[in-house]
């Protein structure tokens, strides 16, 4: 159950938190880690690999060593290399047929990719040709966001673009704003150092996806602090 209190603004009115359940997207570096969290009751996982260049595509082998039911709970990452979210001819091309085997072979439940023109603009026709290559599968423009100098018109471009989420690591109340102006035409699911010390304040905001490693030290998640903010999550 929820648990509902009154806040106070700076105006003086009184307005209602109300704490909401959401989906929990926990990025994993491995495929154990993936079957791992989501035996413990996330919801979704982002999977992807080396996590020293914030995550690249994951290797196709990998898919074999997580069973097929969990296939379709799978946020697959589908990102060449690490550094500038500017692609070339030939990048471009590669994550064109990588996405191509995603769909037709349905290793993912959704696709994860994001790029930018050289003067970090959203690349309207990159994302363009990689989401006709995705046919119907979900596609989610990654914390490359994080880099546009507009970010409430870059936000239109994405929901004219046809992405169905939006991962982001920006201020909370930049979150909120994005949340507010999306309407519900596009996901805004916060990431980026959300824990089970912080969670509380998303799910106060009313978003309903939440992304998070669940780490510490190490590159897999920690199962405490998994368990912790899956609860919470789910409250």
């Amino acid at each position: 159950m929820a648990i509902i209190s009154s806040k106070t603004d700076f105006n003086g009115a009184i307005f209602v938190a109300i704490p909401v359940s959401a989906l929990l997207e926990i990025c994993a570096y491995t495929p154990d880690a993936a079957i791992d969290a989501l035996q413990a009751g996330a919801g979704r996982v982002e999977l992807c690999s080396h996590p020293e260049f914030d995550g690249i595509s994951p290797p196709e082998s990998w898919f074999r060593k997580i069973p097929v039911q969990l296939h379709a709970k799978l946020a697959v990452m589908v990102r060449p290399r690490g550094g500038s979210f500017c692609m070339s001819v030939s990048e471009l091309h590669q994550m064109e047929q990588e996405i191509i085997r995603l769909s037709t072979q349905q290793q993912a439940g959704a696709l994860v990719f994001g790029m930018l023109a050289p003067d970090n603009q959203i690349d309207e026709a990159a994302c363009r040709r990689l989401i006709t290559a995705a046919q119907n599968l979900p596609c989610v423009f990654h914390r490359a966001f994080e880099l546009v100098p507009n970010p409430e018109k870059s936000l239109q471009t994405l929901i004219g673009l046809g992405f169905t989420r939006l991962l982001c690591g920006l201020p909370l109340p930049e979150l909120i704003s994005l949340k507010n102006q999306a309407a519900g035409l596009i996901s805004i699911m916060p990431g980026g150092g959300i824990r089970a010390h912080n969670v509380h304040q998303y799910l106060q905001a009313g978003f309903t996806e939440i992304h998070s490693s669940a780490r510490n030290s190490s590159i897999l998640p920690d199962p405490q602090e998994l368990h912790k903010i899956i609860i919470a999550c789910q409250n």
